[in-house]
């Protein structure tokens, strides 16, 4: 399947069908409560891997780095990596999250 449109192009389609509907007053409002609300749905992803691998091991991330250092088993390593990965990525879309705010307000 080959796509003929622009990622802006169907964004902007789905934009208008929202104004249409008169969900939104213009295209613009649309399109930004579409980002924020994207950009929220990948923090709240984010965090909750994080509870889950928190509630997994009972502790913090720190806590759980210090108990494998020289003795982690395969296992554990694979948790401790995704683990990392789930936490830099929440920082990644918790600052995506504030910069499009911040625009946003202006």
């Amino acid at each position: 399947m080959t796509l003929h449109s622009s990622p802006n192009s169907v964004l902007n389609k789905v934009a208008a069908s929202l104004v249409a509907a008169k969900r939104y007053s213009t295209t613009e409002e649309a399109l930004w409560d579409m980002a924020l609300s994207t950009v929220r749905g990948k923090v709240a992803y984010y965090r909750r891997r994080i509870r889950r691998m928190e509630n997994k091991h009972g502790m913090d991330f720190d806590k759980f780095t210090t108990r494998l250092k020289g003795k982690a088993t395969p296992t554990q390593e694979d948790d401790w990596l995704a683990w990392k990965s789930a936490r830099s990525m929440l920082m990644d879309w918790q600052k995506t999250y504030q910069d499009l705010r911040s625009e946003y307000a202006r």
